[in-house]
C-alpha cells in the first residue's frame, strides 16, 4: 500500500489524519467473476468526498480507456459510514495467459477546515489490483516455491516462470545456518526476473529463506533455498 499526500494551500498548522480507510492492501480480481470489490470507510467525524480511479503504475497519471473501470468514480461518504468500490472488466484488452496489474487510487477530498490558519492535507491511498484470468489455476505458494535463484557476480538473479506476480518480502541470506544479512525484496512480474545486489556480508551466503505477500496481504515464508553458483 502506498499513501500519497496533497497540499492544496499553505497555512500555519497542519492536520494529516486520513479520514478514509481502505479495507485491504490488495484486490484480486478473478476473471470468472463479473466484478471485484473494495470496501472503504469514513472514520472521521465529517463527511468526505471520495474520488477513485485506476492507473498502470505511474501515480501522476489518470489514464482513460482502461479495460477495467471503477464505480462509482466519485461519491460522498458520511461520517462513520462505509461504501463499496466495484471494479468491472469490459471483457477485452487484457492477456489471458498471465495476470495484469493495476493500481487503485482512493483520493479523499476533506471538507473545508472549521478554523483558520490550517494546512489542508488530502491523502491518497494506492493499492494493487491483480486481474487473474479465469483460465489460470494459480497457486501462489507453489509458484513462489518454484522461483529460480542463481548467484550472479555480487548478487543473485531470481526468475519467475509462472503467470502470476510474486511480491517478495524479507530475504534472509545465510551460510552454514548463520544469518549473513536480511534485505527487502521487490515484485517479480509474470515470466520475468529480478537482479538483487548483495552487500559484502551476504556474498558468501549459500542458503536463503524468504517471505512473499499472499492473496490476503499477509506474509508466507519459504525456507531452505540453496544458492549455487
Amino acid at each position: 500500500m502506498k499513501v500519497l499526500t496533497c497540499f492544496p494551500l499553505l497555512m500555519f498548522s497542519m492536520s494529516a489524519y486520513a479520514g478514509i480507510q481502505v479495507d485491504a492492501t490488495r484486490v484480486i480480481y478473478n476473471g470468472g467473476n463479473q466484478s471485484s470489490s473494495l470496501s472503504i470507510k469514513n472514520d472521521s467525524d465529517d463527511t468526505y468526498m471520495v474520488q477513485s480511479w485506476l492507473d498502470t503504475g505511474d501515480s501522476t497519471q489518470n489514464p482513460k480507456g482502461l479495460p477495467i473501470v471503477v464505480t462509482p468514480p466519485i461519491l460522498k461518504l458520511a461520517s462513520k459510514k462505509e461504501a463499496v468500490l466495484r471494479f468491472i472488466y469490459s471483457g477485452q484488452g487484457l492477456p489471458q495467459d498471465k495476470e495484469s496489474l493495476f493500481w487503485i487510487n482512493v483520493q479523499e477530498i476533506p471538507p473545508a477546515p472549521k478554523v483558520e490558519n490550517v494546512l489542508q492535507v488530502a491523502i491518497r491511498t494506492r493499492i494493487k489490483l491483480f486481474y487473474r484470468p479465469a483460465a489460470l489455476k494459480i497457486d501462489l505458494y507453489k509458484q513462489a516455491q518454484a522461483l529460480k535463484w542463481q548467484r550472479h557476480g555480487d548478487g543473485v538473479v531470481v526468475t519467475n516462470n509462472g503467470p502470476a506476480h510474486v511480491t517478495l518480502g524479507t530475504l534472509n541470506f545465510a551460510k552454514n545456518g548463520q544469518l549473513g544479512c536480511s534485505l527487502n525484496g521487490d515484485m517479480l512480474m509474470p515470466l520475468g526476473n529480478l537482479r538483487i545486489a548483495l552487500p559484502p556480508a551476504c556474498r558468501m551466503a549459500r542458503e536463503l529463506s524468504f517471505s512473499f505477500i499472499n492473496d490476503y496481504g499477509g506474509h508466507t515464508e519459504i525456507k531452505d533455498i540453496r544458492l549455487d553458483r
